[in-house]
């Protein structure tokens, strides 16, 4: 979509539709066509995460410099090696960006279809422990949802800054 006009002008309204419905708005759809437990969170979580990679990728491929593609074309590359090996670098802090909030949010997906469409986990738990007004759980399981979400983003970052190295070696 990004490297194509067309198809950005045919689907982007779509995807301009689609990504301001937060993903718990899908719950009661997945849970029609998934039933309970594990089906429906896994929709959940993909919907979460979809969007802001797919948003983010378009927009790393829509900013690649166009001398880049103008030189590429001038050696004569074909589309595959165009992709490869032009497109896709330079898009790659864009699309790991989008990953970074993109796991994130699936993170939150993932808590808030525990509370409504799973019977186990963290939401669950904290839902739980509500029903028998148990204060300390309540904040236990969100401390533990802070601290997961903290090693989570943790772990993302120190991955982007690994396979980002060459683009940030210049800053440094």
């Amino acid at each position: 979509m990004g490297a194509n006009t067309r198809i950005y002008a045919l689907f982007n309204p779509l995807m301009q539709i689609l990504r301001p419905i937060p993903p718990s708005a899908y719950i009661p759809l997945a849970i029609l066509w998934f039933g309970l437990g594990n089906p429906p969170s896994f929709f959940l979580i993909a919907i979460g995460a979809f969007f802001p990679v797919l948003m983010n990728t378009i927009a790393g491929v829509r900013q690649v410099d166009g001398i880049y593609l103008r030189a590429a074309r001038n050696l004569g590359v074909g589309q595959w090696t165009m992709f490869t090996r032009v497109i896709l670098p330079a898009a790659t802090p864009y699309i790991l960006a989008g990953v970074r909030i993109g796991i994130g949010t699936a993170f939150i997906v993932v808590i808030v279809s525990e509370m409504i469409a799973v019977n186990d986990g963290l939401g669950f738990r904290i839902l739980e422990a509500r029903e028998f007004m148990w204060s300390d759980k309540i904040i236990a399981g969100m401390i533990t949802i802070g601290l997961l979400g903290l090693a989570i983003d943790t772990a993302v970052s120190r991955l982007n800054n690994h396979l980002l190295r060459w683009h940030r070696g210049l800053e440094h």
